[in-house]
């Protein structure tokens, strides 16, 4: 408790990013005072209350306008190439001596993989050929982020602009302030709201970032790419697509998305550094990349509209395309909302489904690249979440009924359907797939099998 202090008046006056001014007044035992909070943002009605609260937002004031000094360093590993964007989608062999990405901006750090024999050697300031390029990716830095809703049903907002700090160091438990990352099922720690977090995508792997697959992989299961405009991959099985993801790039630590992973890139984008909203929804019925519905399809009820070409959708580099990106424009991640549903790498302890694994082949891969969920868990198992999977935060969960009549659970989170993993259906799928309409987006969540399914992809991540 603070000591409280006979004080005449006190104006504090805390400006913050986009010029909101707070003032509050302190009298005589500021405990007895009563203060009209409808204008401060703060959720005291007592002054020392809201002199308190107003205190820790000065103190976190670089998370309103930006704190892009402490982003990681891209790590460009093995034979990944720096690369710049022009809205078209040229790509340009970027000078890392000069700015080349900016997080304030929402210009996220992008990198591609050639093809093992370009038609030419490129160097800085070379545009470099579509038909060069195997993969494209883009970096998530390391961050930190505030928790506004540890115990999974409390409403304390709704959708908001997630709180983020880029930092490379590990939060501890600090009462009132960080804690420490639990990075299990189910278990909140010493974590409360409002304190920050490191996100555990980070911690798992133990990078100070990773590189995430701009767009669904594309190519051949055996032969993974990941290029715009092109048909996903689908029709595999969770095994198959650990395996081949694995073998992608082993110089690189390629693996299979997780939970936390996934949960890592939908949070940076609904911050003051990506879109900060919904990401639209790609509807492409051929499963095109980076594809995004218009504005003027429903895409308001379920199911939503789907199709292919102009009078539906626009590709990636588009303005109705940049709409379709974790940034809002073409520095960003696509495909997480609608295109096909994705299998992450995230399961119900010792319940394989159908997958392909099971409990001798599993034991061939380190931990690090899965997320395991507790054993009791049930489709509305909620509080087994690990937090920062962009699952039990997002919400609570109310079952309604949709415009096709039937019944399913919802997040508080742009409604995006939300059903937890059980024993009979173990794996995680994200994202939605491209008729889902509004049941579609970055906070999508529902379980399957682990079978192969003609709806269902996967996403690539780097992490060297």
């Amino acid at each position: 408790m603070k000591k409280r202090y006979v004080i005449l008046l006190v104006i504090l006056t805390l400006i913050i990013g986009s010029g909101i001014t707070y003032a509050v007044t302190t009298l005589y035992e500021a405990k007895e005072v009563g203060y009209d909070n409808t204008s401060s943002g703060t959720s005291n009605t007592d002054v020392q209350g809201a002199l308190d609260e107003l205190y820790e937002l000065s103190e976190n004031a670089t998370t309103i306008t930006g704190n892009c000094n402490n982003v990681a360093k891209p790590n460009l590993g093995t034979d990944l190439i720096p690369v710049t964007l022009s809205d078209d989608g040229v790509v340009t062999y970027a000078d890392t001596t000069q700015e080349w990405y900016n997080y304030c901006e929402k210009e996220w750090a992008n990198a591609v993989h050639l093809v093992d024999n370009p038609t030419k050697e490129y160097k800085v300031g070379d545009i470099i050929l579509e038909s060069d390029i195997r993969s494209y990716f883009v970096w998530i830095p390391k961050y930190k982020y505030r928790l506004w809703n540890v115990d999974v049903d409390t409403p304390l907002r709704l959708a908001h602009s997630i709180d983020i700090i880029f930092d490379t160091n590990n939060t501890t438990n600090i009462e009132g302030k960080s804690c420490a990352t639990p990075m299990t099922s189910g278990e909140s720690g010493e974590c409360d709201n409002g304190e920050y977090m490191t996100h555990p995508a980070f911690i798992s792997m133990d990078v100070d970032g990773f590189w995430v697959g701009k767009f669904e992989p594309t190519g051949s299961i055996t032969n993974i790419a990941v290029k715009p405009n092109q048909s996903s991959i689908r029709s595999q099985t969770v095994y198959n697509m650990f395996v081949n993801s694995y073998n992608y790039s082993r110089e690189n630590d390629s693996h299979m998305m997780k939970n936390t992973e996934w949960g890592a890139v939908a949070y940076l984008s609904h911050s003051i550094y990506g879109i900060n909203g919904e990401i639209n929804i790609n509807n492409n019925s051929p499963y095109l990349t980076g594809s995004s519905s218009l504005l003027t399809l429903q895409q308001g009820a379920y199911p939503g509209t789907a199709g292919n070409g102009s009078n539906y959708n626009m590709p990636y580099n588009t303005e109705i395309g940049y709409l379709a990106s974790t940034t809002g424009n073409i520095t960003g991640i696509y495909d997480m909302s609608g295109g096909s549903h994705e299998y992450t790498a995230s399961y119900v302890s010792r319940n394989y489904g159908e997958s392909g694994f099971n409990a001798t082949n599993i034991q061939t891969y380190d931990s690090k690249y899965f997320d395991v969920y507790l054993s009791n868990s049930t489709i509305s198992s909620y509080e087994n979440r690990i937090l920062g999977d962009a699952i039990g935060e997002m919400g609570p969960f109310v079952a309604f009924t949709d415009s096709d009549g039937g019944s399913r659970s919802h997040n508080q989170w742009y409604s995006d359907s939300s059903h937890f993993v059980e024993s009979s259906n173990p794996w995680f799928a994200r994202g939605g797939v491209r008729r889902d309409g509004v049941l579609a987006g970055q906070f999508y969540f529902i379980r399957g099998t682990g079978t192969s399914d003609s709806y269902v992809s996967f996403r690539l991540v780097l992490a060297p």
